[in-house]
C-alpha cells in the first residue's frame, strides 16, 4: 500500500484506537483538521521540542531518538540502525496517528519504562498542528504541502545556532556535505564534514574551512569558507539563507553556484559521516 494511503485508514480506526484514559475534548484530530492545520505552527513545535533528538527527512541520521521517516504504519521499536528501549520495542502496536497523539502528550503513560522523556506534554492545542507537520515531512500525508511551508518563523537571534536551528544545525554537523566542482579544467569531487566548533574538515586532506552565520535584510545566512581544494579556483565562500533549509533533506544535488566565472559548484547533503 502507498504510505500516502495511510493516513485515512489509521484515522478511522483500522489500524488503531485511543485508550480509553483520552478525554473527548483531547480525542485524535479527523483527517479534515490535519489538512487545515497552521503548518508553520507545527513546524515551530517541532523545532522546538522535537528536532534536538529527532530527524525527519527521509535517509536522515538518528540521534538521541531515531529518524522518523516511515514511522507511520511502522512497529513500535523497530526503527532502522536504532537501538529502542525494551519497553518500546515490547509495546507490540504499530505507529498510528492515535498513537503518536497519545505519545506526544505523555511518553511514559503510553508506554511506562520508555528512554524518551519530555519536560512537559505537548499541549493539545499545538498536537495537531505538530502531527500535521510531522506527517508532511516523513512521507505519510496525502494533502500537498502548504505554501507556508516556505516562510520563515520568528528566530530569538540571541540564542545559539544550536538552539534558534536545532534541526538544521543537527543536520548539518551529523551529515556529509558532498561537492562536484566543473571547472575548465575537469571536474573535481569532495565532502565535507561542518562542526560544532566553527571548522570544517573534508575527505581531502588539503581542504580545510570555517564557518559563522550573519544577518542581511533582516535574514540570517550561514556563510562557509574552504580553502585547499585541489584545482581552480583553490579557494570559495559561499552563503545561503538558513531558512532554505531549515528542512532537511538529502540529495546528491541540492543546490547550484558560480564561485567564479567558468566554473559551477553543485551541492547536497549524504545521510552520515565516515
Amino acid at each position: 500500500m502507498h504510505r500516502s494511503l495511510l493516513v485515512p485508514l489509521l484515522l478511522s480506526g483500522v489500524l488503531g484506537s485511543l485508550h480509553s484514559s483520552v478525554s473527548l475534548a483531547e480525542a485524535f484530530p479527523t483527517r479534515d483538521q490535519l489538512v487545515a492545520a497552521d503548518y508553520q505552527k507545527g513546524r515551530t513545535a517541532f523545532l522546538q521540542r522535537c528536532s534536538a533528538c529527532h530527524t525527519l527527512a527521509d535517509g536522515g541520521s538518528n540521534l538521541l531518538g531515531p529518524n522518523l521517516w516511515g514511522l507511520i504504519g511502522r512497529k513500535a521499536g523497530t526503527s532502522p540502525g536504532f537501538a529502542a528501549s525494551p519497553a518500546l520495542s515490547s509495546a507490540g502496536f504499530s505507529w498510528d496517528v492515535p498513537r503518536v497523539w497519545e505519545f506526544v502528550a505523555g511518553p511514559e503513560k503510553l508506554i511506562p519504562g520508555t528512554r524518551m522523556l519530555i519536560p512537559e506534554p505537548v499541549p493539545a492545542a499545538d498536537r495537531t498542528a505538530l502531527i500535521s507537520f510531522m506527517l508532511l515531512e516523513i512521507g505519510a500525508a496525502d494533502w500537498p504541502r502548504p505554501a507556508a511551508a516556505s516562510a520563515t518563523a520568528t528566530i530569538d537571534r540571541s540564542k545559539p545556532l544550536a538552539e534558534r536551528y536545532p534541526s538544521f544545525f543537527n543536520h548539518l554537523m551529523t551529515n556529509t556535505t558532498r561537492y562536484r566542482m566543473e571547472t575548465p579544467a575537469g571536474e573535481v569531487r569532495f565532502d565535507t564534514y561542518f562542526n560544532a566548533d566553527g571548522s570544517v574538515s573534508s575527505s581531502e586532506k588539503s581542504i580545510r574551512g570555517f564557518w559563522n552565520t550573519v544577518e542581511r535584510r533582516g535574514m540570517e545566512f550561514f556563510c562557509y569558507a574552504l580553502d585547499g581544494i585541489p584545482g581552480k579556483p583553490s579557494q570559495i565562500v559561499e552563503c545561503f539563507p538558513i531558512a532554505a533549509m531549515a528542512i532537511p533533506r538529502f540529495a546528491e544535488q541540492l543546490w547550484t553556484s558560480k564561485p567564479t566565472e567558468g566554473v559551477t559548484l553543485h551541492g547536497g547533503i549524504m545521510a552520515g559521516r565516515p
